[in-house]
């Protein structure tokens, strides 16, 4: 009876082991695994974050910087605590964009952290090494990416009049980053996007969804996975004092398309100025909070962001 109790103990151990889902997948270290989420455009548009239908004109060329802040975007749920993997970040983005036949823009946009801190993988290995020196790298190099869009409808003839538009942006995330300190991707992310916009004189509006398709292993955290995503945003700006003062609210939302199991949203109040009577120059302001279904947000939404940007935009030849 004793053998046939250590027997049925043993098989019973054995079933336990393998069924148990913590046991039964390797846990993901993060590796691959790209705390910003948040994709910067070039080219024209009326919204910091929300592209637009517009492109620039022939030959046209225009750059901008972004400086954007991020908090706690990325943590480890053990036991009754939190570690946050990711727990700040401060990225700067340069973008360039030209404008080709009135109608085709190309541009590329390249992502560098400046300074970011958070305790990585650590606490996977010991609760206690959210304390130690194994944190996550201080500055980093993010994917370089690169935007072609192209118009196919559009009922105004010139940026400055106003009426609807449509267009297509086809994004390519190349892995040139830091993905061992969450600032990279594993292998290339395909990221088309289809925009819808509409202006007057004095508001403008847009709305823009597509997906973001990677390639190669997926990445993760934990015992979860980030794979291919549906991505979505609206902005809306009201244009007051010939542009001098321009207010608004954008949201963005990414969305695991395996089973729609994880979803973050980020909220986002905007004020920005054209200086200039050339209205060549825009200086954007935003302040964002983010919401996720998960308090482990694999999607990178972090609780707060704030940004600052300038972006230099010329005017086309015949509005002058």
């Amino acid at each position: 009876m004793k053998f046939r109790s250590v027997i049925i103990t043993c098989i019973s151990g054995w079933a336990m082991f393998l069924c148990n889902p913590g046991f039964a997948q390797e846990l993901k270290d993060g590796t691959g695994l790209n705390s910003q989420i948040l994709w910067s455009t070039p080219g024209p548009g009326d919204s910091p974050f929300i592209q637009s239908a517009q492109v620039l004109a022939h030959r046209n060329v225009s750059f901008s910087i972004i400086a954007d802040h991020y908090r706690k975007p990325l943590g480890i749920e053990i036991g009754d605590s939190v570690y946050w993997s990711v727990k700040r970040v401060t990225v700067l983005d340069f973008s360039w964009a030209i404008g080709l036949m009135d109608r085709f823009q190309l541009g590329m946009v390249l992502p560098i952290h400046v300074e970011q801190a958070g305790t990585g993988a650590a606490p996977l290995e010991s609760a206690n090494s959210a304390s130690d020196a194994a944190e996550i790298g201080v500055t980093a190099v993010n994917d370089l990416r690169f935007h072609a869009k192209t118009i196919l409808f559009q009922q105004y003839p010139h940026v400055e009049l106003r009426g609807a538009g449509i267009a297509l942006d086809m994004g390519l995330s190349i892995p040139i980053g830091d993905e061992d300190n969450f600032a990279g991707e594993k292998g290339i992310v395909w990221a088309p996007t289809l925009i819808l916009d509409f202006r007057r004189e004095w508001l403008s509006a847009a709305a823009m969804a597509g997906v973001r398709m990677r390639s190669g292993e997926k990445a993760g955290l934990a015992d979860s996975e980030v794979g291919n995503q549906l991505s979505y945003g609206v902005g809306i700006t009201f244009h007051l004092f010939d542009e001098k003062l321009m207010l608004g609210g954008e949201t963005t939302v990414l969305a695991e398309m395996d089973n729609f199991d994880r979803v973050g949203m980020e909220l986002r109040g905007v004020i920005g100025t054209k200086p200039a009577d050339s209205k060549a120059m825009t200086i954007w302001l935003t302040a964002s909070g983010g919401l996720a279904n998960h308090q482990e947000p694999l999607l990178c939404v972090p609780q707060l962001r704030f940004t600052l940007g300038v972006t230099y935009t010329p005017v086309r030849d015949d509005e002058e």
